[in-house]
Parts: C-alpha cells; sequence; structure tokens
C-alpha cells in the first residue's frame, strides 16, 4: 500500500482534513439526534396520542353517520308500512263487510284495531332501541381510546426514567455509537 498523503501538497491536506472534519460533524450530529431517546419518545407519545385522537373522531363520525341511516330509514319505511297496513285493513274490511256477519266483523274491527296499537306502540320502541344502541357503543369507543392512551403512559414513564436516573448510560451509548460509526467509515474508506 503506497501512502498517498506523502504525494499531495499541505493545502491538499489541509482541504482533506477540513472535509473530514466536516464529515465527522455530520455524523457526530446525526448520531447525537438518534441518541436523543427523550425527543424520540415525545415524538413516538404524539405522534400515538395523534392517531388515537383520529381514531375516536372516526368511530365516533360512523356511530353518528350509522345512526343517522338507521334513523332516516326507519323514517323512510315508516309511512309506506302505515300505508300499506291501511290499504290491507281497507281490503279486509270491504271483504268481511260484504261477506262475514256482523259479529264477525266486529271481531275482526277489534283485531284490527290491536293490530295498529301494537304497531304505533312498537315503532318508538324501536327508534329508542337504536338511540340506546348509539349511545351504549360511545363509552365503549371512548374507553378503548383511554386504553390505549394508559398503556402509552404506563410504557413511556421507564424509559424516561432511565434517561433521568442513568444518564451515564445514555452518554456512554452514545459515544460507543459514535465510536462504532467511525471505525465503521474508516474500514469501508481502507478497502
Amino acid at each position: 500500500m503506497t501512502d498517498k498523503s506523502a504525494e499531495k501538497s499541505p493545502e491538499e491536506l489541509r482541504a482533506d482534513l477540513a472535509a473530514k472534519r466536516a464529515e465527522l460533524g455530520d455524523t457526530v450530529e446525526e448520531l447525537a439526534h438518534r441518541v436523543d431517546v427523550p425527543a424520540q419518545v415525545k415524538a413516538k407519545k404524539d405522534d400515538t396520542l395523534a392517531k388515537l385522537q383520529d381514531a375516536k373522531v372516526e368511530a365516533t363520525r360512523r356511530v353518528h353517520e350509522g345512526t343517522e341511516k338507521v334513523k332516516a330509514a326507519i323514517a323512510d319505511r315508516t309511512p309506506v308500512v302505515q300505508h300499506k297496513v291501511d290499504q290491507a285493513v281497507s281490503r279486509s274490511k270491504a271483504v268481511y263487510t260484504e261477506k262475514a256477519p256482523p259479529g264477525v266483523q266486529e271481531k275482526v274491527g277489534q283485531a284490527v284495531d290491536k293490530g295498529k296499537a301494537v304497531y304505533a306502540e312498537k315503532a318508538p320502541v324501536v327508534q329508542q332501541q337504536v338511540n340506546k344502541a348509539v349511545a351504549d357503543a360511545r363509552p365503549v369507543v371512548q374507553e378503548k381510546v383511554a386504553q390505549g392512551q394508559a398503556l402509552f403512559a404506563e410504557k413511556a414513564p421507564p424509559v424516561e426514567r432511565t434517561l433521568r436516573e442513568k444518564p451515564g448510560l445514555v452518554a456512554g451509548i452514545a459515544v460507543a455509537l459514535v465510536v462504532l460509526l467511525i471505525a465503521t467509515s474508516r474500514k469501508k474508506k481502507n478497502t
């Protein structure tokens, strides 16, 4: 192996040294960013909280959309069903008026009235059940979001505590990474 530095002038050597210093400075700066665990933990925490908030908003939006669709479907169907019931009742009354004796007509009329009353009674109950299902879903979604936040809060403090209680360990790891990077870059340049 020949010594290339012997062939270079002092100015060229100074320029090479300045370039290597700049490269090393960039490398050290990049490593410092990589080992800045508190900043990375905070960024991850902020990112996770933002994702959880977005998920909560999306779940709430979907629940509201579903509720509105069910309400609209019920509202759309109620007049149609009511009209069909009224038509069936009218036809039944016409047939029985012509063919059934008065005693049977009276019992059919009572049964029809009872059917209308049951329908009028049950429609609001169904609407209430839909509203209750939506109301019951909200706390479940909120609970799941809170569980995610609690899990994150549980996992983040041990890392922060290590950084706070053992700064020498963190600094030692950072120095070891810098030395390893320098050795690796030198090895690559020599080959």
